[in-house]
């Protein structure tokens, strides 16, 4: 199953463990999932022309990079061949590939949705690749297989597992929200042995990887989704302490500095009416009120032709658009009136839209006692939050940067613009005094972190960018829709 590249194979040798850890990025978001990369100089300017040290091709998918050493993990998928690449860091060239075929590539609802969306996890010795519901795929840093976990198969996951693989010390930490049996799954990473599984009963689809933290001297492990952010001790999988109140569907994951975590985020299912329709489309969409206003004023606008339905290519950019063939129940490839209705007539589902701070400690439901302080306007859909110099960063659809005080809870400032438009689907990343933010239309901003919202640098990439970057020895690694890019000042 493995294709080596005889000439470069010999070249990547042994690395040194010192050095390996030294440069490595090794689970989705960077050390500790935190999203920093603190001491690195990456070039502010960059793109296809300026301060490129290499780019490579890859098969599709939105994971994320990671890397231990001068090896970068990565996956994809062409058709139903699911790929496991791993690339010199220094060169870009494919030094091995393992693939695993599947049975067929679900017609996923949202138009995102891959069978490789989940970022492997590497600890230096073992890399973890997740494939949906293939499984896990254990190896070493050469490619062999080491072991492997299949999972039940038809599960119903119309939106594909977004949740990445989380590997601390010797445990391998899995979100299966929305599998037929939905849990969170803590792995041996030596062995492949299921050392607990916290069942989560009636828990849809999401998308939050789970998130390890200390409180006073024992570990635990945040997962998220269906209203709550639960916290198992790392050891048995046992509850400690939940909050609720918050989305029912989330795809952001949680993050901790100090005695604070930090989450929550937004979905169209808790809005309604005008409400519910206006946040599916960019602001520019020239929808009429008409169309906001009912299914009826919406084929007025759009059904060109009269004929009762509405094709792909008819429907508006949007985030409805990309979930089509959610909306196309009788799998027609067209839109009718009734399918449409549902989006305009659906009442909003138990959760609300919230962004918490809360602190760390407590048993049992800690909402009333432990949340600090929360946010309701300029929540991320998809995007995960960063803090630096007491500030909280969120990244809402459309390009609007909400910048928070870590103390109070009180916006610095609230959904300021940043000039493009569309989804946000990276996770923002500091680096140093700067903080880099990639819009999926091909845009990476630079913002500093300050009073105000302060843009030093606009990249055009020309790539379609969903891949939360990795930043190690001062080169920035970003994932296109076409390939995978290191920049570097030169």
């Amino acid at each position: 199953m493995f294709r080596r590249l005889p000439l470069v194979f010999g070249l990547i040798g042994l690395v040194w463990l010192g050095q390996a850890e030294e440069h490595t990025w090794p689970i989705f978001r960077g050390p500790g999932g935190s999203g920093q990369a603190l001491g690195q100089a990456v070039p502010s300017e960059f793109g296809p022309g300026k301060n490129v040290a290499w780019k490579t091709a890859l098969p599709s998918g939105p994971s994320s990079p990671i890397i231990w050493g001068d090896r970068l993990f990565i996956t994809g998928h062409v058709g139903t061949s699911v790929k496991m690449l791993c690339l010199n860091r220094l060169t870009g060239e494919v030094l091995w590939e393992g693939a695993r075929e599947i049975p067929k590539v679900p017609e996923f609802y949202h138009i995102a949705g891959s069978v490789a969306a989940a970022t492997p996890a590497t600890d230096g010795k073992r890399v973890v690749f997740y494939f949906d519901d293939y499984g896990l795929i254990t190896t070493d840093l050469e490619g062999n297989k080491l072991w492997e976990h299949r999972f039940v198969t038809s599960t119903g996951n119309q939106f594909s597992y977004g949740a990445s693989p989380i590997i601390d010390g010797d445990k391998l930490l899995l979100n299966r929200d929305g599998a037929l049996d939905s849990c969170l799954v803590c792995f041996d990473l030596k062995t492949g042995k299921i050392l607990w599984k916290a069942k989560r009963p009636g828990v849809i689809n999401s998308y939050c990887s789970p998130y390890v933290m200390e409180v006073n001297g024992a570990r635990q492990v945040l997962q998220g989704g269906s209203g709550e952010l639960v916290a198992y001790d790392f050891n048995t999988g046992k509850e400690v302490w939940k909050t609720t109140g918050l989305p029912g569907f989330v795809c952001v994951s949680p993050l901790a500095v100090g005695d604070t975590i930090y989450y929550g985020g937004w979905s169209t299912a808790h809005v309604a009416g005008r409400s519910r329709i206006a946040s599916f489309f960019p602001e520019d969409s020239g929808l009429t009120s008409e169309s906001l206003e009912s299914a009826e004023g919406f084929f007025k606008q759009f059904d060109k032709n009269k004929d009762n339905k509405i094709s792909f290519a008819e429907f508006p950019a949007g985030r409805m658009k990309d979930v089509f063939p959610m909306t196309d129940q009788d799998k027609d490839k067209f839109i009718n009136l009734e399918e449409l209705d549902f989006w305009y007539t659906i009442k909003p589902w138990a959760g609300r839209n919230a962004f918490y701070a809360i602190k760390t400690g407590g048993e049992g439901d800690i909402t009333r006692s432990h949340v600090k302080w929360q946010v309701r306007r300029g929540i991320p859909y998809v995007c995960s939050p960063i803090v630096q110099d007491n500030k909280l960063y969120l990244v809402k659809k459309g390009g609007f940067v909400t910048c928070v005080n870590t103390t109070t809870g009180k916006p610095i400032y609230s959904q300021e613009r940043l000039g493009v438009g569309g989804e946000y689907y990276a996770t923002p990343i500091t680096v140093g005094d700067r903080i880099f933010i990639a819009a999926e239309r091909g845009t990476v901003f630079v913002i500093k972190p300050s009073e105000k919202l302060e843009i030093i640098a606009r990249n055009e990439i020309g790539e379609k960018l969903e891949a939360t970057p990795a930043i190690v020895d001062n080169t920035l690694y970003l994932r296109g829709n076409e390939h995978l890019w290191a920049f570097k000042t030169k």
